[in-house]
């Protein structure tokens, strides 16, 4: 199995931000663990534009210049939506320096994703929704990197799929399954032969007009509807592969992993061990990329499914890229309500992040032998009063949204995020941090 990856981030994974300190678990490692220094959200200075770029290869680096970049959605009081991208500097994530857009007469969805899908060096933005004029259904849309800002009125460029379809049920996802360098994108399309999806693959470089160079459909691995997709991270030299979810109802579900390769993504699949949480990252540090799948805390409420088995049941299980090599299975971890992989304390080893909710965000270390516990458990928390109600630990708890090199000294930096579509306003808190102090922090709810 090949599982490849670069600086890896997390797939499938939930918002919400904190702010107290470190502990570390019973159990765990004898060595003193080092203090983490918290950081409380800074005012919002009002927003300037980023350096002018060159472009390069990092799949997360929007306007070219070297450092990865932020982009996500989020509400507005007036329950519409918005785009931002904060831009990466030498001090990390710059709050000052930001884009954000309504889209002129779009409405985003909550999920976005970055990569290089024209080949010009800069990442572009692939983000899912609707054009409100235009009476079209939600679908994939593109919005193209370039060496300044993102236009504030940028008008998204629909995707053209291959196939006719009145409904497009989810996002399409972005990675570079044929190692060429190029952003592709893989989505679910309607199965003409039989009830469910099939995988539809479009390859870039796409042109400006949203037209791929060419596209494949194969059959989903799952034999029929599949719920979600995720893939690996994006590094310029490595084929990405993908993981094809199952539909699920709550319940924890498993997915096949489908390696990407020269000729693209393979027909054959291999199952994986039911788990709703999944992140991709290189553990053992033997530069071949390794996937893990963990039980989310999920559950389908109907009676008699409200379980989940041993095997399943707050496991965290690692598959890895040497082959031959034996799955590790990590047992009675608890539930993790979001992962994200990157490389925190630069050893060549990828770490772990899981989100316990209010128990904190617990890092478990990559080594030869793949993950460790013992790592530091990191507490950041919203204010426990919001917009006209109280929140208790567990609504205000932090997770992890992300990872990548915000500040491109070669170590990643861990993005925990606070969001609250559920208040009246929406409000959004987030932290970058190394796990041990945090690089910047802001709040980004009033933008």
């Amino acid at each position: 199995m090949k599982i490849r990856s670069g600086t890896a981030v997390a797939v499938l994974i939930a918002l919400v931000l904190g702010g107290c300190g470190a502990e570390r678990r019973p159990g765990s490692s004898p060595a003193a663990s080092p203090p983490v220094s918290p950081s409380a959200p800074e005012p919002m200075p009002s927003a300037s534009a980023p350096l002018e770029g060159k472009g390069g290869h990092n799949p997360d680096d929007v306007n070219g210049d070297g450092f990865a970049d932020l982009v996500f959605t989020a509400l507005r009081a007036d329950e519409r939506t918005y785009l931002a991208i904060v831009y990466g500097s030498a001090d990390g994530l710059d709050s000052g320096t930001r884009t954000v857009t309504t889209g002129t007469g779009f409405d985003f969805d909550l999920r976005t994703g970055t990569g290089d899908l024209d080949g010009d060096g800069f990442a572009d933005v692939v983000v899912f929704g609707l054009a409100t004029s235009a009476y079209v259904p939600r679908r994939p849309y593109l919005i193209w990197g370039g060496p300044k800002e993102v236009e504030r009125d940028a008008r998204p460029t629909p995707v053209q799929v291959p196939v006719t379809l009145d409904h497009f049920s989810r996002p399409a996802v972005p990675g570079d399954f044929n190692g060429d360098g190029i952003a592709d994108l893989a989505m679910p399309v309607p199965s003409p032969d039989r009830p469910g999806d099939d995988l539809a693959v479009l390859y870039g470089p796409f042109t400006r007009d949203g037209a791929p160079r060419r596209h494949t459909i194969q059959p989903s691995p799952t034999g029929g509807e599949f719920g979600r997709l995720a893939a690996s991270r994006m590094d310029g030299r490595h084929a990405t592969d993908l993981l094809v979810y199952l539909v699920d109802d709550g319940e924890q579900v498993p997915s096949w992993l489908l390696e990407g390769g020269p000729a693209g993504l393979s027909p054959r699949a291999r199952r994986l061990n039911a788990g709703n949480s999944a992140a991709f990252g290189d553990f053992d540090g033997d530069g071949q990329g390794d996937v893990v799948v963990a039980d989310s805390g999920s559950r389908n409420n109907e009676p008699g499914y409200e379980t989940e088995p041993p095997g399943v049941d707050r496991v965290v299980t690692v598959y890895f890229g040497a082959a031959g090599r034996s799955p590790q299975v990590l047992g009675n971890i608890g539930p993790a309500r979001g992962m994200a992989a990157g490389d925190y304390d630069g050893d060549g080893h990828d770490d772990l992040a899981i989100g316990h909710g209010a128990s904190g965000v617990e890092i478990l270390r990559g080594a030869g032998d793949g993950l460790r516990r013992g790592g530091e458990v990191i507490h950041r928390s919203a204010p426990a009063v919001g917009p006209g109600r109280k929140l208790s630990d567990e609504q205000r708890a932090a997770r992890p949204w992300g990872a990548a090199d915000y500040d491109n000294d070669g170590r990643d930096e861990l993005l925990l995020a606070f969001t609250s579509s559920w208040m009246s306003p929406p409000m959004s808190l987030w932290w970058a941090t190394d796990g041990r102090q945090d690089e910047s922090s802001f709040a980004s709810g009033a933008w």
